[in-house]
């Protein structure tokens, strides 16, 4: 049990009472656990931030310093809160038994004290005790694990988005859980073209994080030039074939754009419409789509293409950003985005991304993360 004295646990014995002590000290003994003795209320609490004893036995009934005011000290410590606390009193009414609990303490007990009960309950507690520590353990590496495949998983990402004589590009890239399964990325492809995409993978935490570094992989293993859309979706989804059927799915959006004709080709995956800002007014990107990749043979998927203009704003993301939901189950939306976005025209590519972030943010109103969020702004310069 790891406590601050190895892997014996260590029980403070707080009373005033001389007697009281050698008798709770005599039947603890036979324990094996390292056992410290308090007088009074203010030495327990010197002893408590010193040693952070895995149990404290607290006597009620103390001069100065009673039970109750040296455990609500205790719990005020941040140093010291975890302690549990069991109190022992003559008091047996139930609401000085109530007032005990809601300071913070574990457990009561009566007296005249039984050597059996007391034995009992510290066990018990104690035990919790363990498996506290434990469960507090096996988070605490989870967390760690999770951190660093956080950061490798920020490494397959672009380190700086790739900028044109026309073309510019920011992103914004939030996970949930330290791993998720969004994707961006922005090739060149010639010296004119360049190529942008966008994933999301079904799902949270390491499996949608593994299949997003798998799509990664067969995107930048992709023969040729990467100048069709379609081609590039399907080839991406045939490398996939054995995940054909299985709950797992990933929406896509690949565009090639040539930065001299602005001309955009695009093919879509079940992946949602960007934004286009133009002038300053927002609307979708329609156009038709297919189902997303991982679930089945595509044999057509819609390729179309737009005409882009100098000044123009493109944003890609993901339902992170329009499914976020406040406390009262609310959802983002893609109205509010548009919204935002508009509000932003003529504000540098990275604020505006920063401004929609810091709007999801007081939308959501302290509501925990649930899904990744990714941004990728296209600016074509005027």
């Amino acid at each position: 049990m790891p406590t601050s004295h190895g892997s014996t646990p260590t029980i403070l014995v707080v009373d005033d009472s001389p007697v009281n002590i050698q008798v709770l000290v005599r039947t603890l003994e036979a324990t094996g656990h390292r056992i410290l003795v308090a007088t009074n209320g203010k030495s327990a609490i010197e002893i408590a931030r010193r040693t952070h004893p895995d149990l404290i036995l607290l006597d009620v009934m103390m001069p100065e310093l009673d039970g109750f005011s040296v455990c609500r000290q205790i719990k005020a410590d941040p140093a010291t809160r975890d302690i549990a606390v069991i109190f022992l009193s003559a008091l047996g009414e139930v609401g000085d038994k109530v007032a005990g609990l809601q300071l913070g303490a574990v457990d009561y007990i009566t007296k005249p004290i039984q050597a059996e009960e007391v034995l009992a309950r510290v066990s018990n507690h104690l035990a919790l005790r363990r498996l506290e520590h434990e469960v507090r353990r096996s988070r605490d590496e989870l967390d760690q694990e999770l951190a660093s495949a956080a950061e490798m998983q920020r490494m397959i990402l672009p380190p700086s988005l790739l900028t044109g004589y026309t073309l510019n590009f920011a992103a914004l890239y939030e996970t949930s859980r330290h791993v998720g399964g969004d994707y961006y990325d922005v090739v060149r492809i010639s010296d004119d073209e360049m190529g942008v995409l966008i994933a999301d993978v079904s799902g949270h935490g390491a499996p949608s994080a593994i299949v997003m570094a798998m799509v990664r992989a067969v995107f930048h293993a992709f023969p040729g030039r990467r100048s069709d859309p379609v081609e590039v979706l399907q080839f991406i989804n045939r490398h996939f074939r054995f995940m054909w059927g299985s709950s797992m799915l990933a929406t896509a959006f690949y565009a090639v754009v040539n930065q001299r004709s602005l001309r955009m080709r695009v093919a879509c995956c079940g992946h949602l419409p960007p934004l286009l800002l133009r002038k300053g007014e927002v609307r979708l990107l329609e156009f038709d789509s297919t189902l997303p990749l991982l679930l089945m043979n595509l044999e057509s998927i819609p390729c179309e293409e737009f005409v882009l203009e100098p000044g123009d704003r493109l944003l890609f993301y993901t339902d992170g950003i329009t499914e976020c939901e406040d406390p009262d189950e609310n959802m983002y939306e893609v109205e509010r985005l548009m919204d935002v976005m508009r509000s932003q025209n003529g504000t540098r590519p990275q604020q505006v991304l920063g401004a929609i972030a810091a709007d999801v943010e007081k939308f959501a109103r302290g509501r925990e993360l649930l899904d990744d969020r990714t941004l990728l702004l296209m600016s074509v310069e005027s």
